[in-house]
């Protein structure tokens, strides 16, 4: 698997892949496909349930915790990083050789308490404990921009995610920049973009208001953004290596490659397509809709303007932007899953 297309991509551009959410088997997989990094969300341990071998490892996880602990949300939270832990040991030898540059894996903490700074903090802190390849993946928000600054200030890996807009981008580059000034620390960083789970929310309010737009704005609408933040962060010289994420299609990685970025997509139906699909590694990060395009966009969708604009959002309407809610759902939707199966599992011990 050593010419595989993601090590076409790595040989000839700057642009590289990590995988998202996958079973341990996918990560491996994953690693020999070329693979440098591995993030997760909040839902990952509810992805391995798909998984026969993972889901018996997340049950034996439970079962283990179960007579120590009476709060399903703390052992939540302990499953999530005992899964991600199988993760890091897995990249640790990819972190070690590269001298830290590349292997880390990713962890966010409970989704329904990114309105408490002082616990994601907490949270942070914690999930940093399972391992030196471990990056702490925190939302752009207000008290997610507070507890990234916290991290900075611990010279820990974070990675700003649930970025939407613009306006997210330079709000955390900025506080990152204040942050690194002042306590000395340049800690890895990672600026993202989800590009998919924003073409959700466009695809939403399409429908709801039974608009007419063509398919190809439609499709690129996401991407577009994505492509002016890759632009914007390099112009400003930012700080950090912007990362494309929430992949939704093919596109949403081959669109980006060529520029000096990192992707992140799911192993089924992407990862193992691109493979499939031995294609040549083409730089498409050039490429973007025509600015009478990107007008139509913003005239038809108001929340694609606010994206697109360096001034499109205050920090305090990041939180409520409807692509960020509609992630964030996804992601109180999978943490669910899990405290469900930790309370069936409790109920049959009883």
């Amino acid at each position: 698997m050593k010419n595989t297309y993601f090590h076409r991509v790595h040989n000839e551009t700057q642009t590289r892949f990590w995988i998202n959410n996958p079973t341990l088997e996918q990560a491996k997989l994953a690693i020999e496909a070329g693979a440098i990094g591995c993030t997760t969300n909040p839902s990952y341990v509810s992805k391995l349930f798909s998984s026969e071998e993972d889901r018996r490892v997340v049950n034996r996880a439970i079962d283990l915790l179960l007579p120590y602990e009476k709060n399903d949300s703390v052992i939540a939270s302990k499953v999530q990083q005992m899964m991600v832990a199988r993760l890091a040991d897995l990249f640790l030898p990819l972190y070690e050789l590269s001298g830290g540059k590349e292997g880390l894996v990713t962890i966010q903490g409970d989704p329904f308490a990114e309105t408490d700074t002082a616990l994601i903090i907490e949270e942070g802190l914690e999930n940093r404990r399972i391992g030196e390849n471990v990056c702490i993946k925190i939302p752009v928000t207000t008290w997610g921009i507070e507890a990234i600054r916290a991290m900075v200030e611990q010279n820990i890996p974070t990675m700003a995610t649930e970025v939407m807009g613009l306006s997210q981008a330079v709000s955390i580059c900025e506080e990152y920049q204040k942050a690194s000034r002042e306590s000395g620390n340049t800690p890895p960083f990672f600026v993202t973009h989800i590009t998919g789970i924003l073409d959700d929310h466009f695809k939403r309010v399409i429908k709801e208001n039974n608009l007419k737009l063509d398919e190809k704005l439609v499709t690129y609408a996401g991407l577009s953004i994505a492509k002016k933040e890759y632009e914007l962060l390099k112009s400003r010289n930012y700080p950090g290596i912007m990362i494309g994420g929430g992949a939704r299609k093919l596109e949403d990685f081959t669109e980006l490659v060529g520029g000096d970025l990192h992707i992140t997509i799911n192993w089924t139906g992407t990862a193992e397509t691109l493979i499939e699909a031995d294609m040549q590694a083409v730089s498409r990060i050039e490429e973007n809709l025509s600015d009478d395009e990107m007008q139509l966009l913003k005239d038809q969708l108001p929340d694609y303007g606010r994206a697109l604009d360096v001034d499109g959002m205050q920090v305090d309407e990041y939180y409520d932007y409807g692509g960020v809610e509609l992630f964030r759902t996804s992601f109180q939707k999978g943490w669910n899953e899990l405290l469900a199966l930790i309370a069936q599992r409790r109920r049959n011990a009883e």
